[in-house]
């Protein structure tokens, strides 16, 4: 599915409707989470209204922390594999490597633990300012990662 030959940098427009289909996944990465930690610490409910947690303390940080791994792990393992996420596949844009080689794990996971900075203040904040500063048009974590995001 991932192709080698480079075409030109993505900008941050239409990075931002794939993140923006990818928020989808998130939620319900989200729920998930929130039901795996609910069977686990016995906070999961079911009745005739359906099933219910509702998880507080040191349940919700584990749930928050579960969903954050499976935030990351859905965009590293499918941007490895693959070359994009689902919200990149549905705009036809991919990750690759600025040196054409194929994508590593280690590429792909530097490119997105980095998405929490990229992500400060607030809104991709960092990220956009780095992209729109960058002539590749990288975010941070592209530039330490040696990615780019670019046309399918």
């Amino acid at each position: 599915m991932q192709e080698t030959d480079h075409t030109e940098p993505c900008g941050i427009g239409i990075r931002g409707v794939a993140i923006g289909i990818d928020s989808f996944v998130w939620i319900a990465l989200l729920f998930v989470a929130i039901f795996v930690t609910g069977v686990f610490t016995g906070q999961l409910e079911t009745g005739a209204q359906g099933i219910n947690t509702d998880l507080s303390g040191t349940p919700a940080s584990i749930a928050l922390g579960l969903w954050f791994v499976l935030a990351l792990g859905y965009h590293t393992v499918f941007e490895w594999r693959f070359g994009k996420t689902i919200g990149k596949a549905l705009v036809n844009i991919r990750v690759a490597s600025v040196e054409a080689s194929p994508l590593t794990l280690r590429a792909s996971l530097i490119r997105n633990v980095l998405r929490l900075v990229d992500w400060l203040p607030g809104l991709y904040l960092v990220g956009i300012v780095g992209a729109v500063v960058s002539e590749r048009k990288q975010r941070l974590g592209d530039r330490l990662a040696e990615t780019t995001v670019v046309s399918s």
